[in-house]
């Protein structure tokens, strides 16, 4: 929430968690075992504690995973994963996956517009988007494979090796407060982890 995200991430792990608490609920309370069944069903207590035990944990991962995402720039998280020894191949795989998707949205955008100024009707309830997705499919995988050759001739031009260590343009220095934060959490993860462990 400080970071100015926590809208956005919460909204994401919401939409995950609570479909998947709600058909995992459902889900035990009709098929349960019979020495479990009061009535023909699951106690609905019983079969909320079972469903949150993983949906509330698939909700913290999405979360996790949904801020890193929102809240950071790929471009500067992959910086600082180079900084600090993360391989060149490695660092583009990362990069490229994060940016897959509003790269691909972005391009699905300029599809649809270039559609709607050749005459293509994209409206027209669902039959009428499902008869103009196929002019928009086409395209829309022409640009993507473009774009991958594009990026593959401009890493060539640049010199691009997977095994040779990347250097920083702009090194970026953590602040003080930040070094003590990840200290912190990282002596958390590991007291949860034993604390796992032993119980």
């Amino acid at each position: 929430w400080r970071t100015g995200v926590g809208v956005r991430v919460t909204w994401l792990a919401v939409i995950v968690g609570v479909p998947t608490f709600a058909l995992l609920w459902l889900m035990n309370g009709v098929i349960a075992p019979e020495g479990a069944r009061v009535n023909g069903a699951l106690p609905l207590a019983t079969a909320a504690r079972d469903a949150s035990t993983i949906a509330i944990p698939l909700t913290a991962a999405i979360a996790a995973l949904g801020w890193v995402v929102v809240g950071i720039a790929p471009r500067r998280l992959t910086r600082a994963l180079a900084a600090r020894g993360l391989p060149a191949w490695s660092a583009y795989v990362l990069v490229a996956s994060l940016e897959a998707v509003p790269e691909a949205r972005r391009r699905a955008h300029e599809v649809l517009d270039a559609q709607r100024c050749r005459g293509v009707a994209v409206r027209g309830g669902v039959i009428g988007r499902v008869r103009a997705l196929l002019p928009m499919a086409g395209p829309l995988i022409v640009s993507l494979v473009t774009e991958s050759e594009e990026r593959a001739l401009a890493l060539d031009a640049r010199g691009f090796e997977p095994r040779r260590h990347r250097t920083a343009l702009v090194p970026i220095e953590d602040s003080r407060a930040e070094r003590v934060i990840r200290a912190v959490l990282w002596i958390a993860l590991v007291a949860i982890l034993v604390w796992r462990v032993v119980q």
